[in-house]
């Protein structure tokens, strides 16, 4: 019996882990799609979130899509991340 192929999405972060998965998936066979949510305020929040190395793990994500030839969607949830998350927390601090 052949073995079935996934059309899979995968949540990028630009670290190991779902590098190696993504690379794993698609060696396997399996139809990838990649994504990497973009949560950071470049513009408005620098000094803020400065710590943050976005733009790194952007690039490495976007490097190891193009070396599998899979094709990354960045997905802006800047807002989103702010309201539910971010906002939350400084409410509570």
């Amino acid at each position: 019996m052949p073995e079935r192929k996934l059309k899979v999405t995968i949540l990028l972060s630009g670290g190991v882990d779902s590098s190696v998965a993504l690379q794993l998936l698609h060696a396997a066979g399996h139809s990838c799609t990649a994504f990497y949510l973009e949560i950071w305020f470049q513009e408005d929040y620098e000094n803020f979130w400065s710590a943050c190395p976005w733009e790194e793990d952007l690039k490495y994500a976007t490097a190891v899509c193009e070396q599998v030839d899979v094709p990354l969607e960045i997905v802006h949830l800047s807002e989103e991340y702010w309201d539910n998350v971010v906002r939350i927390l400084l409410i509570r601090m």
